[in-house]
């Protein structure tokens, strides 16, 4: 986790992608996904942007050695940053982060937001997603060309 923190860093995500990537398909991070859920809570903030970007990524690419969110199947994509305490600086942290990340890097095309029921889960939703996907994979398709 920390060569992967230290290349996100230095805004080297290409690199992180694929450390982070090496270490789910060597299972060294097994718990991250539940059913549509990306666990968050337990991982540094260079760590958590890096898991997001690699599962956004892994949906456009859809690889055969990792898992990946299939929002045709499972909707929405969910971020687990926190338990939903009040008051909890970590979490708040994280939120504050992972948000900051949709803004800077996806520009609004990807409608993120905090659950309403549950601070402690940051929401994809799936027609943003659908479309985020669509576009991204025709642009990959137009690049690999």
């Amino acid at each position: 986790s920390a060569a992967i923190s230290a290349c996100e860093l230095a805004f080297q995500t290409s690199h992180a992608n694929r450390l982070l990537a090496a270490a789910i398909s060597g299972a060294l991070f097994p718990a991250l996904w539940r059913r549509n859920r990306l666990d968050l809570y337990e991982l540094s903030a260079p760590v958590a942007r890096t898991a997001v970007r690699l599962a956004l990524d892994d949906m456009v690419r859809r690889p055969d050695d990792r898992r990946f969110h299939n929002v045709g199947k499972r909707g929405d994509f969910v971020l687990v940053i926190g338990r939903g305490k009040q008051g909890d600086e970590a979490e708040a942290t994280l939120r504050r982060t992972i948000l900051a990340m949709f803004d800077d890097e996806f520009g609004g095309r990807l409608d993120c937001h905090k659950d309403a029921k549950n601070p402690g889960l940051l929401i994809v939703s799936a027609p943003s997603l659908r479309r985020w996907i669509q576009r991204s994979a025709e642009e990959l398709v137009a690049k690999e060309a």
